[in-house]
């Protein structure tokens, strides 16, 4: 029998060590490309984004972006902008007292909007067109084809309001060929959700497309002074398109949608006990628990948080040669109302009521070139 010589051992000892050390990493390389692949949209494995105004692949784009597709929505059950940072690591939503205060951070930059006249330093678009306050983006996305963020300043092709980031919302277009899907969920504290949409041709330059969303749900948490339950869910939503194609160097681009919340709205942990809550004892009054996992609270009223927001938007795109044209006009408004006990104690001692109405209109021209 051949025997093996200390030296040629320790050769071989290495070469077994840094296959087994190399073979995973090509397997998880691998992997990591199967995923890239199968995340990308109905093109292939190619994403295309709208980062820059202007169609480009996701490598061809000069600036941090995370894209999230409509599969990874629909797997992760993503359904609001809430929801999104749970596959968005940059991206920080935080729900305050009412959810019309909702602020989203990015890197960590950002400002609060408790105050309706600041306007948020995230710029948040839905479909080219510009949400000027958290509560009108806070309702439930349906027909979502992805959602890019961008991370950074990005003031040069946004305007004012993206200091920090953008958050870009887009839906599917409506298509000349019929289609639609539906579904319908039940979980705990009877929570039912309800989203479908339909898109088909109206003609051979004329196609329609029709989406909507129902999403309720019981709250998690107890006031325990008044016996009801709080921070539940009831929004509803519905979007309507139109797009028309005559040639094909013009697309016209027509959106009107409207949704609704009306919730009892938000938990308010108490972390520290104040100086006042010996006397607030002494009258018979109760506060919250020293406990943020807490959902016992006690509050003199049932909190009202009421939101509606509607609009509608025209976009004209216009190849011509060398120079692409874009117009977005687009017109919305926003109704927020709410009434709530904001020294979280069962004593009636201080209450914040807002009833607001903001109408923005915008018009944004565009002019392309690949110069």
């Amino acid at each position: 029998m051949k025997s093996i010589s200390p030296a040629r051992f320790g050769t071989l000892l290495a070469g077994s060590a840094l296959i087994a050390l190399t073979t995973p990493t090509i397997a998880l390389a691998q992997d990591a490309a199967e995923e890239d692949s199968s995340a990308g949209p109905a093109t292939g494995d190619v994403i295309i984004v709208t980062a820059t105004k202007r169609e480009q692949t996701l490598q061809e784009t000069p600036v941090a972006v995370s894209v999230t597709t409509a599969a990874q929505l629909e797997q992760s059950q993503v359904r609001d902008l809430l929801d999104l940072q749970t596959l968005t690591p940059s991206l920080r939503v935080s729900q305050l007292q009412n959810s019309s205060n909702t602020t989203f951070i990015i890197r960590g930059f950002g400002n609060g909007d408790n105050n309706v006249g600041i306007e948020p330093s995230v710029g948040v678009f839905i479909d080219g067109v510009f949400r000027s306050r958290s509560a009108g983006q806070i309702g439930d996305m349906s027909n979502v084809q992805r959602v890019e963020v961008l991370r950074g300043p990005q003031s040069t092709l946004f305007g004012k309001n993206a200091s920090a980031g953008v958050i870009s919302i887009v839906t599917r277009e409506p298509q000349f060929e019929f289609g639609g899907s539906a579904e319908i969920s039940y979980g705990n504290r009877n929570a039912f959700v309800m989203k479908g949409d339909v898109t088909g041709p109206i003609s051979e330059t004329l196609a329609y497309s029709i989406d909507a969303n129902y999403n309720v749900r019981d709250g998690y948490a107890q006031i325990v002074n008044l016996n009801t339950d709080v921070s539940d869910r009831k929004r509803w939503g519905t979007r309507g398109q139109l797009l028309f194609e005559p040639t094909a160097d013009l697309k016209v681009r027509l959106i009107a949608d409207y949704s609704k919340i009306n919730e009892k709205c938000c938990t308010v942990a108490n972390l520290v006990a104040g100086p006042t809550v010996p006397a607030l004892f002494a009258v018979g009054g109760a506060v919250d628990p020293q406990n943020p996992f807490s959902y016992d609270i006690y509050l003199n009223k049932v909190p009202i948080n009421k939101i509606k927001s509607y609009g509608f938007s025209g976009q004209i795109d216009y190849e011509t040669g060398p120079f692409a044209l874009t117009s977005i006009t687009a017109w919305r408004q926003l109704d927020s109302f709410f009434d709530q006990d904001v020294d979280f104690t069962s004593a009636d001692i201080v209450s914040e009521v807002r009833d607001q109405t903001l109408k923005t209109f915008t018009q944004e021209f565009r002019v392309a070139s690949d110069f």
